[in-house]
């Protein structure tokens, strides 16, 4: 996560940096390093603000999951954790899905992959 989703996202939070550095267990220091590219967002960090932006992006909102508007092959559907725990607009969230025909080995590729999917871009769309 670079340095401008990290605001883009604090902002649709509509957050200050120090209430963002309390619900991310970090200090207000931290936040702004983040911010300013002076630091690189932790995965336990990045996971968290992105939790708690689904959460609130989903409050009430109606999605189809990932299987459906990835026309997912059952074979493949059917051994991916998110079709398991029915977590299908939460599919980015979840480590070991098949998408793209193969599970990614690190946080960080299975993200560079989910920023370019419809799914995750419905909930943090670029700036």
């Amino acid at each position: 996560m670079d340095n401008r989703e990290f605001v883009r996202i604090r902002h649709r939070l509509g957050k200050t940096q120090n209430q963002l550095a309390q619900l991310l267990c970090v200090s207000p220091k931290a936040v702004q390093s983040f911010e300013q590219g002076w630091r690189r967002v932790p995965t336990e960090a990045e996971r968290q603000l992105l939790f708690l932006l689904a959460c609130k992006m989903s409050a009430g909102a109606e999605r189809s999951p990932c299987w459906q508007i990835k026309k997912c092959p059952a074979p493949r559907r059917d051994r991916c954790p998110a079709w398991e725990f029915r977590s299908g607009d939460y599919c980015w969230f979840v480590s070991g899905t098949f998408c793209g025909g193969s599970v990614r080995e690190s946080w960080v590729q299975k993200m560079r992959l989910c920023r370019r999917c419809r799914i995750y871009r419905s909930m943090v769309p670029a700036a």
